[in-house]
């Protein structure tokens, strides 16, 4: 029999300060600290049993975020483990609380009202705007559609003693990370409020994330009436609502993609998350600063899964011609210490990608081969934040490579990046768990803020103030939708990503 809704909001509120994965010792807080790296952190002793991502659990933290002085998989008993403190946001007088609850929201359903919609473009591929929707007058209500799975069907399976070990730690609950979408959204809305923007919220669970849901989720809840729709879909799902938000003639916007072939016909398209373009560009800049006479060794494997990366990589290097690159297949990477030795003031960009698991092999086995230079080490990059993807990899490993990658990576020397977490801390009773919750916010100020200023008019020209945001971002019209080109590349520095500095 399954257990009412009212379970869910139970869980959600996280009344247990206990994490235990299947054949693990439970772990209990510490509230034991100490300053590390200049930050202040719980120090916590580890009782046979215990791994990183159980211990990391039960802080209420991210298990990267943790500091160990050994292998995270092998830890013994009396070994210690190192967990951030929250809270550090107003410099070291302030009080630091130990690890507190997580409190979550039910998501409420609000209704929308009707409006003409134009017919949108049809035909051939557009490289031009599409005509935007009837204008509307500065003030007047504006109206968002969210669709997104909520997994409400999936309450029996939460525990808080229940994880996926053979996967490393890996499994998480997505009710957690799309509700923190949805709260990121509702702290924008309110900062909005405070402007005097009026919107009226239309939050559509689309439960087993299909086509066919969507399809009918459309009509039933009326999404055809919005300004714009959110929709944080899987792949079939989400280009299923694409399509109907073009024939309805409303913006749709993907949060999560990183496939710029969604913009390819559709004119109402937004497409969030950075064009591949602009990442390799803003890469190769920061190559340029470093090393401006450093070689480069591209590590990859001649898999499908790879080639547009790699075509968009080539295509850059040859056409501005002042970085000398080698193409290095990963089949031959018993040659590649050698190599590299021999050029020792080089950089090594790694696309490799064969699926999960042999990435995740080869991420392992590539840090160990280029730690092995120990003089004049290579400097490491990636396009994907291997911090976030590998939760046991050898942070020092990366350090002493120079890591650099493209991540939602926190700054506490940034102000408005401590703000948000201090009010996410302070309204929902923990830090956010997953970038999705500044994603959910930031794509809300932007595009609401711009909409209630210039009316449709602004997905023609979409510049709009970017003041208080976390990731700012520049939608610019690729072939017919538009696409983000704002991306910050980081570093690592202290087992911590930062923002990378660009000459």
């Amino acid at each position: 029999m399954k257990r009412p809704l009212s379970i869910l909001v139970l869980l959600l509120t996280g009344l247990t300060v206990w994490s235990q994965a299947p054949g693990t010792t439970p772990v209990e807080v510490s509230l034991q600290t100490q300053m590390l790296h200049g930050r202040k952190y719980y120090v916590h002793i580890v009782k046979t049993g215990q791994t990183v991502y159980s211990i990391a659990k039960a802080y209420k933290v991210e298990s990267y975020d943790a500091v160990t002085h050994t292998d995270i998989h092998f830890l013994h008993d009396g070994d210690t483990v190192w967990l951030p403190c929250r809270g550090q946001f107003s410099g070291a007088a302030q009080q630091i609380d130990p690890p507190q609850p997580e409190q979550k929201t039910a998501v409420p359903t609000v209704a929308t009202t009707s409006a003409k919609r134009p017919t949108p473009a049809t035909g051939e591929k557009s490289t031009r705007p599409a005509t935007p929707p009837t204008v509307r007058k500065t003030g007047k209500t504006l109206k968002v559609a969210l669709m997104m799975p909520l997994h409400l069907d999936q309450v029996d399976e939460i525990s808080t003693s229940k994880f996926d070990i053979e996967q490393r730690g890996k499994k998480s609950y997505r009710q957690f990370e799309f509700i923190e979408f949805y709260e990121g959204i509702l702290m924008a809305l309110d900062r909005l409020a405070e402007e005097g923007l009026s919107v009226e919220l239309n939050v559509v669970d689309v439960s087993d994330n299909t086509a066919a849901k969507v399809e009918e989720t459309f009509v039933s809840h009326n999404v055809a009436q919005s300004d714009v729709l959110i929709a944080l879909l899987l792949r079939d799902a989400f280009d299923r609502a694409a399509a109907l938000a073009r024939e309805a003639g409303i913006y749709i916007v993907n949060p999560m993609a990183t496939r710029s072939e969604i913009c390819d016909e559709n004119p109402y398209m937004v497409k969030i998350q950075p064009s591949t373009e602009g990442l390799v560009k803003l890469m190769l800049k920061n190559m340029k600063a470093e090393r401006p006479d450093g070689h480069l060794y591209i590590i990859h494997s001649s898999a499908k899964a790879e080639q547009a990366l790699l075509n968009e990589v080539k295509r850059q290097l040859d056409e501005q011609g002042e970085i000398q690159y080698t193409l290095f297949n990963w089949s031959q990477n018993a040659k590649l210490a050698t190599t590299l030795k021999n050029s020792p003031n080089c950089n090594v960009l790694c696309i490799y990608d064969q699926g999960k698991d042999p990435n995740r092999v080869m991420a392992g086995n590539l840090l160990n081969r280029l730690s092995a230079i120990k003089s004049n080490s290579p400097t490491l990059y990636t396009i994907n934040d291997w911090t976030r993807d590998y939760s046991d990899m050898d942070f020092n490993q990366l350090q002493l490579l120079n890591y650099h990658t493209f991540a939602t990576a926190w700054n506490m020397g940034n102000e408005v990046h401590v703000a948000f977490l201090k009010e996410f801390r302070d309204r929902y009773g923990s830090e956010p768990t997953s970038p999705l919750a500044a994603t959910g916010y930031d794509l809300t100020i932007y595009l609401l803020r711009g909409l209630n200023r210039f009316g449709a008019n602004f997905w023609s020209a979409p510049v709009v103030s970017t003041e208080g945001m976390t990731q700012p971002l520049r939608l610019v019209r690729k072939a017919a939708g538009l696409e983000n080109e704002r991306a910050t590349l980081y570093r690592m520095d202290n087992l911590k990503l930062v923002p990378a500095s660009l000459k």
